[in-house]
């Protein structure tokens, strides 16, 4: 004998929710929908800020300047700086001053560090080589 099983049996069950598959992946379809559409906004968004960002930096950078140079144009206001700079970059002197110049001497290096090779040193006190060949030549010669 074949005993029939209660109606909320897992067989009806089954059978009564299969239909409602379609409608799940409906749901997880419209999901990854709307978060592809969420992500071009979202991109945009963030090199929005990135860009942003970047001006910012930018801003801070062209307002050292502006302080910098804003400095300079009160420092240049200033007669005593303005002589200063004319002394020192010009070589300015009032009238009445004597301007000196103060050179110093370049070492002689051939005096300091002789020529080790005392051929080079004869050969260079006897002139460039197109001489010294004439020499050899005048020499053959006669």
């Amino acid at each position: 004998m074949r005993t029939r099983a209660p109606v909320g049996a897992p067989g009806r069950l089954r059978r009564a929710t299969a239909g409602d598959r379609i409608y799940a992946y409906a749901v997880v379809g419209v999901v990854a929908l709307v978060a592809a559409m969420a992500l071009g906004p979202l991109q945009g968004y963030t090199a929005a800020a990135d860009r942003v960002d970047r001006l910012v930096e930018t801003r801070d950078l062209l307002q050292q300047e502006v302080d910098q140079l804003e400095e300079r144009r009160e420092r240049l206001h200033d007669p005593e700086e303005v002589e200063l700079m004319a002394r020192a970059q010009m070589g300015l002197v009032k009238p009445g001053e004597i301007p000196f110049v103060v050179v110093t001497p370049e070492p002689e290096l051939g005096r300091l560090h002789p020529d080790p090779n005392p051929d080079t040193a004869v050969a260079g006190e006897r002139g460039p080589w197109y001489r010294q060949f004439g020499r050899w030549m005048r020499d053959l010669i006669t």
